[in-house]
């Protein structure tokens, strides 16, 4: 049986237990966390789940997902289950990165941070963001942004959800639409940044320019899946490919699932808080499991 570590983007809903559940079988959350903590110079290690999960802040939220990822990642390879592929949900293309050794731990916490400052000053003047719908097939979806010029799919979950992401006002008018046509839910993401979308086509431009100029990338020793084209690769020359064209191209969360399936992956744990990989795969076809954090102690007892 093979196995796949996939790594969440950012957390938006925390069960509560995480910490405690890594605290309970290695310290690497704590280790890492006051290494987070003394690159940034920020009160990271004043997290809390509770009290403090810094969920209000964007760039504090994606080092913290980041941290989460990059825990289970060094857990799980401590105790000997290694991965036969690895892919990254969006942003967690970063702790993907990390455990397959490509980046060291501080080397991707400086990626986020310059992906975070490229966007900003790309959107600086643009009021954009991200939206979901769930319940309506592709057709419907394309049929729906249409006459919306700036608003374009960022991600396919499944056969019926998708994130769409660009100008706020436009991805406001294609949800009342998507609600109008039967839409199951449809909400606009707390993003305030058009992830996936054209509009960072400059931002990924200068991003692959600061990786190629100050970033040391090594080759991956796990195989990586690319969430955007589902191609499997190792070398340090895709890499850096993949990390520029995974600010301004969309992703297709299903086909990647599809892909590791196909190549007999029948294992598969969420290396992050919270657990919405999972919730998305109980809508992916296929014989597999995938493990959540609170439920990994299933496979190191």
């Amino acid at each position: 049986m093979l196995t796949g570590f996939i790594f969440p983007a950012f957390v938006s809903d925390y069960k509560g237990d995480e910490t405690e559940v890594l605290h309970q079988f290695s310290d690497d959350f704590g280790r890492l966390l006051i290494i987070a903590g003394d690159h940034t110079g920020a009160p990271l290690t004043s997290f809390d789940i509770k009290t403090n999960n810094f969920s209000d802040d964007q760039l504090k939220s994606q080092w913290m997902s980041y941290v989460f990822g990059c825990a289970v990642g060094d857990m799980l390879k401590k105790n000997r289950i290694m991965p036969d592929y690895l892919s990254g949900y969006s942003m967690g293309i970063y702790s993907a990165l990390y455990c397959s050794e490509s980046v060291t731990f501080t080397t991707g916490i400086d990626l986020i941070t310059k992906a975070y400052s490229v966007i900003q000053e790309t959107v600086k003047n643009m009021n954009t963001g991200m939206g979901s719908v769930v319940g309506l097939d592709k057709n419907d979806i394309l049929s729906l942004i249409a006459g919306y010029p700036g608003v374009t799919i960022a991600n396919t979950n499944s056969e019926y959800s998708f994130l769409l992401s660009g100008i706020r006002d436009e991805i406001s008018g294609v949800l009342v639409k998507a609600r109008l046509e039967g839409a199951l839910h449809v909400s606009l993401m707390n993003v305030s940044f058009p992830y996936h979308s054209p509009l960072l086509n400059e931002a990924s431009v200068k991003f692959r320019s600061f990786i190629e100029r100050e970033v040391l990338v090594k080759d991956a020793i796990f195989n990586i899946v690319s969430g955007l084209d589902q191609g499997i690769f190792t070398a340090r020359n895709q890499i850096i490919d993949e990390l520029a064209a995974n600010l301004n191209q969309q992703i297709d969360w299903m086909k990647t699932m599809e892909k590791m399936i196909g190549l007999n992956v029948a294992c598969f744990v969420e290396c992050g808080a919270g657990t919405s990989l999972h919730k998305t795969g109980k809508f992916i076809t296929g014989d597999f499991r995938i493990y959540t954090l609170g439920e990994i102690g299933e496979m190191l007892w």
